[in-house]
């Protein structure tokens, strides 16, 4: 976060504090310690597509017939549901510990937003040094945020998120955390932005294009 953007957070944890006629200290500390996280797109897990793993998958024989009829059905159903796991890493270098309670985030994959959610629950972590690393569940419908491009597009995203396109994907997360102050909830003044790249991994990418192409040619 800028420095302007911490003094407004550190006024509106103030102006909280006045309403409410409560100096909770403590509470201030972990905000004013939260906005100098440091934060990384740790990795992904347990991708799926259309309700098959595709995570790990790296040859033919871990791709069967059944698992093109379920991307089938669900292209059927005009839909083509993806399902992973991304891992948010905060790592707190300040002397006191930091939190949040809640975490409204929008994310990105090449610069196509594909969803949005919150993150529900408080999230603590701790002093010099201290790593927390925050699971965010994304759930997304190719079909519909990708409407009008290729099946191959879909199904070449879908790979890459899982790490086996030829070609790496940039993966941006924009998250607005919230923490309460005297029991009354702050956000953050605008959104904290990480990027990464995962997948263009030589030795997965040929196998990742064999196993995609399996797949097309059987939705043929």
């Amino acid at each position: 976060m800028t420095p302007r953007g911490t003094h407004r957070l550190i006024l509106a944890a103030g102006l909280a504090l006045a309403a409410t006629g409560c100096g909770v200290v403590e509470q201030i500390q972990q905000l004013k310690a939260f906005s100098r996280c440091e934060f990384r797109l740790a990795s992904v897990q347990d991708t799926a597509l259309a309700g098959f793993a595709i995570q790990g998958k790296t040859s033919l024989k871990d791709f069967s017939p059944l698992d093109a009829f379920k991307v089938q059905a669900a292209l059927r159903r005009k839909e083509l549901p993806l399902a992973f796991t991304l891992n948010v890493e905060a790592k707190n270098p300040n002397d006191q510990p930091a939190a949040m309670n809640k975490l409204a985030w929008i994310l990105l994959v090449d610069g196509t937003e594909l969803t949005s959610g919150l993150l529900d629950r408080r999230v603590e972590v701790g002093a010099n040094g201290g790593v927390s690393t925050v699971p965010l569940t994304v759930a997304v419908d190719l079909r519909q945020v990708l409407s009008g491009k290729a099946l191959d597009s879909m199904l070449t995203l879908a790979f890459n998120v899982a790490g086996l396109g030829a070609h790496p994907t940039r993966i941006t997360l924009q998250a607005k955390p919230t923490v309460l102050v005297a029991g009354q909830p702050v956000e953050y003044p605008g959104y904290l932005s990480v990027s990464t790249e995962f997948g263009g991994n030589p030795a997965a990418s040929s196998n990742g294009d064999a196993v995609a192409g399996r797949l097309e040619a059987l939705l043929r």
